[in-house]
């Protein structure tokens, strides 16, 4: 759930020269640090302890988490924009952090993602798919846009909060499906389970290291991969372009970046390890068992997709009036 931090000042820039100046010499010189705005034993800081090994062998110094959740990522995010251009120290984002949160905060945000911080390289992406009750009078989606056009009060969908990547996607499936639908925000997915389950909402967009279990379980049903094509997770379930909607990318992805300012040489060969190791059995396999894709992207793509999540976002948020809780 994203909270919005009381006091967030804007962070000063500093001069990219002077802040490259510390990156002389061989690289790494000490120990990586990975800063994670994240909970230990989440998504995205399972999948980045399955990669640091490989980088930790590769260049010869420890690579290491530290968990610093906190103010929506900026806790985290801050400190990497502040930290010397050295390759010393990186951050670990994901599209919430880093795409949403400029539009959702606006001024009051501690850093700039294009004036903060160079991309290195997108990592992995969770899938998104809709989920309802096992029970749910709808078998498929067409059914359940159906029923939303003709109910007297509005289906309700349950989100981790109020300007999640859950709420923004299913703020566009509604606009693309022209239904009405109430947003019901939970503290996290996991407070929203037992009323899923129990039909007291809707339905609701979610991954699944969230509700895969309950599916496995047959307590839920998923009715669509919020995708252009089906995933390999759920083959047996359509994409939105197969019941006639567009293809929405519903998903969270998480990347590396590190300050503005780094050396070209070190996002390069960072670059090049993290997309070497994706493109392994092993990546895919270890990934596939937290229900993550690999989703390697270099830096220069990177900021392709970030300027464009950015923008579309944005858009969102705006036109929706989505407020941060």
């Amino acid at each position: 759930m994203i909270h919005a931090a009381a006091g967030l000042l804007v962070a000063p820039a500093v001069l990219a020269g002077s802040r490259a100046a510390s990156a002389q010499g061989a690289w790494p010189q000490r120990p990586v640090r990975i800063l994670a705005p994240f909970a230990p034993g989440g998504a995205p800081d399972v999948a980045i302890r399955l990669l640091l090994p490989q980088l930790s062998q590769t260049f010869g110094q420890p690579f290491i988490v530290e968990n610093r959740p906190g103010a929506s990522g900026a806790v985290a995010a801050e400190a990497v924009a502040r930290s010397a251009p050295d390759g010393h120290t990186l951050l670990l984002a994901s599209n919430s952090v880093m795409a949403i949160n400029p539009a959702l905060f606006g001024d009051r945000l501690s850093y700039a993602p294009m004036r903060d911080f160079r991309p290195v390289a997108r990592i992995a992406r969770l899938p998104f798919f809709l989920f309802v009750p096992a029970n749910a009078p709808a078998r498929d989606l067409p059914a359940l846009l159906d029923l939303a056009r003709t109910v007297r009060e509005p289906l309700t969908y349950a989100t981790n909060g109020n300007g999640t990547v859950g709420h923004i996607t299913t703020e566009q499936l509604r606009r693309a499906a022209r239904i009405d639908l109430l947003h019901i925000p939970y503290r996290a997915y996991p407070a929203a389970m037992g009323d899923l389950i129990a039909g007291r909402v809707s339905m609701a967009l979610a991954d699944l290291t969230v509700f895969g279990a309950a599916l496995a379980g047959g307590q839920l049903r998923a009715l669509a991969a919020i995708a252009a094509t089906r995933s390999r997770f759920l083959p047996d379930v359509p994409a939105l372009p197969e019941v006639g909607l567009p293809a929405l990318d519903g998903s969270v992805w998480f990347g590396l970046f590190a300050p503005a300012g780094t050396p070209d040489g070190i996002v390069g060969r960072l670059d090049t390890e993290i997309r070497a190791w994706l493109a392994t059995p092993e990546a895919t396999e270890g990934l596939g068992r937290i229900s993550q894709e690999p989703a390697a992207l270099d830096s220069a793509a990177l900021a392709t997709l970030l300027r464009e999540d950015m923008a579309r976002y944005g858009a969102i948020i705006t036109e929706a009036g989505i407020r941060p809780d």
